[in-house]
């Protein structure tokens, strides 16, 4: 009886080992061997006479086929319509670096600048901050001292990414790589505050370890109120409960970028860095760039979206997938077949 047990326990091990090991080969391998039911609409993005395009970091769908994106051009903060038209801007001559960008519960925008990425007499005294906007794009706040890249209760080291709380409560990542040889080098964390700007707390320091980051980049919650953190460095997502407790970390969603949860749990990952030499470190070799998508619920890897390679991400309910690149094309708009 005890050899049939240790056999039976045998056998779930290697069954174990081989499913982990097709799900990490499926991940990495990308689109041979992955289900794609997106297709991108060329062209969808129309920018007005005289504006240029940024990178596009941050992307917030409107509900109705449009979005709002906040990218590192003039102006900073756009609507497109579902036509691909830009209908609204605002937020001109305020950013150094476009980095992070949500919607509280009241409709108002939050936006961020991580500063410089490395030494620029051209932006000393600027940078490090998150602004509040109206939803008609008024300045209502302004949080973080311009210039000052340190972990504080009223400053950040380079923020990167918001996500709105299930209270209303404003989670922020706090530390982009590269910074400036000013700017604090460690310290990388995750930021609370309230909608009125008042610190709450703050979680985590520079390391691999759980609970630590380096260069948080993205953060979306799930339908339980759980934290989803795009690791980016550590090449790993970070899952935290609702009293930020580390919960998991999965690795086979590629190195993230940018993360988005459906309210059905749909979870998607963007990986723009896989396999890429970036300040002459090869990074997570063997990785294929695109967005990798499943459940937030369980970590089940289901599908990819190849031929993109996308920093911001955001998805819609409409079934919309919206991917913001640092490369031409800069925004793009899937849709399923």
């Amino acid at each position: 009886m005890r050899h049939r047990a240790r056999l039976t326990s045998l056998a779930l091990l290697v069954m174990l080992a081989i499913l982990c090991a097709t799900m990490t080969a499926s991940a990495q391998s990308g689109p041979n061997t992955m289900h794609n039911p997106y297709r991108m609409l060329e062209g969808w993005a129309t920018l007005p006479d005289g504006v240029i395009w940024g990178a596009v970091i941050g992307i917030i769908p409107d509900g109705e086929g449009g979005t709002w994106i906040h990218h590192r051009s003039e102006p900073p903060i756009m609507h497109f319509d579902a036509t691909g038209a830009v209908t609204h801007t605002f937020g001109e001559g305020m950013f150094v670096m476009a980095h992070g960008f949500c919607l509280d519960h009241d409709g108002n925008f939050w936006a961020g600048d991580s500063g410089p990425f490395r030494d620029d007499p051209r932006t000393e005294g600027r940078g490090y901050q998150f602004f509040k906007f109206s939803p008609e794009g008024e300045l209502l706040l302004t949080l973080g001292e311009a210039g000052v890249s340190r972990a504080g209760r009223d400053t950040f080291i380079a923020p990167t990414a918001c996500a709105v709380a299930p209270n209303g409560d404003i989670l922020i990542a706090d530390g982009h790589f590269p910074r400036p040889s000013t700017a604090q080098q460690d310290g990388d964390r995750i930021v609370r505050i309230t909608t009125e700007g008042v610190f709450v707390d703050a979680w985590g320091q520079r390391g691999s370890g759980p609970g630590e980051f380096d260069g948080p980049h993205a953060l979306a919650f799930d339908s339980q109120g759980r934290l989803f953190v795009a690791d980016r460095s550590n090449n790993r997502v970070q899952i935290f409960d609702t009293s930020m407790q580390f919960v998991d970390e999965w690795r086979h969603f590629g190195r993230p970028s940018g993360i988005a949860i459906l309210s059905d749990d749909r979870l998607f990952v963007a990986d723009s860095e896989s396999s890429k030499t970036i300040a002459n470190e090869l990074r997570n070799p063997g990785w294929t760039n695109g967005v990798r998508f499943g459940s937030a619920r369980d970590g089940s890897l289901l599908g990819f979206i190849d031929g993109t390679d996308p920093e911001g991400l955001a998805v819609d309910e409409l079934g919309n997938v919206w991917a913001g690149l640092t490369s031409t094309p800069i925004l793009q708009k899937w849709v399923r077949d």
